[in-house]
């Protein structure tokens, strides 16, 4: 990102993220980051200035450090879990040569696991996805250069955040579903001086502009076009605003996403129901073939559908998010082998044991509803950690979770010690993630680095 672009992100109160990447990313890529980054030094304020909390400016370990000296409650990252995991990813979309991933940070919000993801994935990689405004600008001041704003955008001062991240030089993505909504991005990327005379910084030949995808409704009737005539309508509409603001923004193609089905637990279930979502998406791309109408991507699909998507041949690109954490409402997913859970888990919830009731048989540690998400259910306690017997976790309030042993079950030499460190499944990784500042990456025993979540919040 050259200066030109770190200004533009400024003008909107963002800055460039650098810390922590180098190892991460491929050595060309690091060294041209690491040099930018020099050469903005002075230019741009840190992360932490803009940060509203003590837990923000205090992280809960540091790289180097054993996980028992890890603060609690925190967010913990197998890192060799995680990278098996991309592997697994790539290995299943394997025989579809045409199929691109492009990981979903909604998931995560860090920019270091966006780029993580990218290496990781390699070749197959088609920059990240974002549900937020805010999400993407987290991604694009941390050195993501290709988003997709996976959702609609209406709010024009929103809109013209996006126009910002795209005059900066990231290519930008966003969805649609009405005429209207796809007149404010038009005005504000002909506002934002968008179009055929923004050229692409460092020689390059790309018009910097706003390009936008139809969302069609495949299933989940939340957001979406119905009717695949619509879908048409919005896409010939799109190429005369593009005509008409020089280019400013651009029509690339649908997103056809059936959240919905993304714990669908039988393997033969779910095949009927990704095939029935498929099948509403696919007389979209024949009639914009048939009109001759030029696009080049049909996105969708989460970390639980996408094996059937690749293999229908409707997509050719793929947005799962989950797939490299886990939790506890995937691993209920039936594999076509009879296993459970396709994804092994990399995301931790760490907790330590505050106090101990043997009587009650009660072990209550700090990790309460501002640490795990309930909305798919309890966090998990393995029960390797308690000699093979299944805890029940129960809400205790804010900051408590209770942990209950089964009745009828004599305790063991297991039973959870006061002071204890315990790694908690959880129910939902997305929300998980939201409720942390930082997460904490490591191998085997040892934190190897510490990232601030930085599009965590309510996504403004």
């Amino acid at each position: 990102m050259t200066q030109h672009a770190c200004m533009a992100l400024a003008k909107h109160g963002l800055q460039p993220c650098f810390r922590g990447l180098g190892r991460l990313l491929r050595p060309s890529y690091s060294r041209a980051l690491t040099v930018r980054a020099t050469a903005m030094a002075g230019v741009m304020p840190s992360w932490p200035h803009a940060c509203a909390s003590l837990s923000a400016l205090r992280p809960p370990a540091q790289a180097g450090q054993s996980i028992d000296e890890v603060d609690t409650p925190a967010l913990l990252l197998d890192l060799d879990a995680a990278e098996r995991n991309c592997e697994k990813l790539l290995a299943t979309v394997a025989p579809f040569p045409n199929i691109k991933l492009r990981p979903h940070a909604k998931a995560h919000k860090t920019p270091q696991i966006a780029h993580m993801q990218m290496r990781l994935l390699g070749d197959r990689a088609q920059g990240i996805c974002c549900q937020k405004v805010s999400e993407a600008e987290a991604m694009a001041a941390g050195g993501i250069t290709d988003i997709l704003v996976s959702n609609e955008v209406i709010a024009p001062r929103k809109v013209a955040r996006l126009v910002a991240l795209a005059a900066a030089g990231v290519r930008v993505r966003v969805l649609y579903e009405s005429a209207e909504g796809l007149q404010v991005l038009a005005d504000e990327a002909r506002k934002g001086g968008l179009g055929e005379g923004a050229a692409g910084e460092e020689g390059t030949s790309r018009a910097r502009r706003l390009e936008v995808m139809v969302e069609v409704n495949v299933g989940q009737d939340r957001c979406g076009v119905d009717d695949p005539s619509r879908v048409l309508s919005l896409a010939k509409r799109a190429l005369e605003l593009e005509a008409d603001t020089g280019g400013a923004i651009k029509f690339v193609g649908i997103q056809a996403y059936q959240g919905a089905l993304q714990h669908v637990r039988t393997p033969s279930e779910r095949l009927d129901k990704v095939s029935a979502a498929v099948a509403r998406a696919a007389p979209v791309v024949a009639q914009l073939k048939a009109a001759c109408v030029p696009f080049d991507t049909v996105t969708g699909g989460g970390s639980g559908s996408y094996a059937v998507e690749a293999r229908l041949g409707v997509h050719n690109e793929l947005q799962p998010g989950s797939f490299m954490f886990g939790d506890a409402d995937y691993a209920r997913n039936i594999q076509p082998d009879g296993t459970v859970g396709e994804w092994e888990q990399a995301l931790w919830v760490l907790t330590q044991v505050m106090s101990v009731t043997k009587e009650r048989k009660l072990a209550v540690v700090d990790a309460g509803l501002k640490a795990v998400a309930l909305d798919s259910g309890p966090p998990i306690l393995p029960k390797s950690q308690t000699g093979g017997v299944q805890m029940e976790f129960q809400s205790g309030g804010d900051e408590h979770g209770k942990l209950v042993w089964p009745q009828g079950t004599p305790i063991n030499t297991h039973f959870p010690e006061l002071g204890q460190l315990l790694k908690l499944q959880p129910g939902h990784c997305d929300p998980t993630f939201n409720m942390y500042d930082w997460v904490v990456a490591y191998r085997g025993s040892r934190v190897e680095a510490v990232w601030p979540i930085a599009g965590r919040g309510p996504g403004l």
